[in-house]
């Protein structure tokens, strides 16, 4: 069987404090770039927490530097942002705010999504 490199999406869902969810989603997105497939994440719902950029959070800034170096797109949803009356200049600045539709193509656009 051969390898074929597949686009994954990894999904961030849970909020960074007390649990290790979170920054195991990064690991995971971190982690598929080793593998050769294509990754991406995807901060909805308590996952946006984690992106906000004044707070300490050693693994998941460890992690991004990473995913970043990799050209890995960071991505947050907008709806999820604003219920929770977080700003996008609040949020790390690499990440892209994505509306509705845009959150939708992310699903559609990648093979395999992974949710933390």
């Amino acid at each position: 069987m051969d390898f074929v490199e597949k686009r994954v999406l990894v999904l961030i869902t849970s909020k960074p404090f007390g649990k290790i969810i979170a920054a195991e989603g990064w690991r995971a997105a971190v982690g598929m770039f080793g593998m050769d497939h294509q990754s991406q994440l995807l901060f909805i719902g308590d996952g946006v927490y984690g992106l906000v950029k004044d707070q300490d959070i050693q693994p998941i800034r460890m992690f991004k530097s990473t995913f970043e170096s990799f050209d890995g797109h960071i991505y947050a949803s907008k709806k999820s942002l604003d219920e929770r009356d977080i700003n996008a200049s609040e949020v790390f600045d690499e990440v892209e705010v994505l509306d509705d539709e845009g959150v939708a193509r992310t699903f559609i656009e990648n093979e395999v999504i992974i949710t933390f």
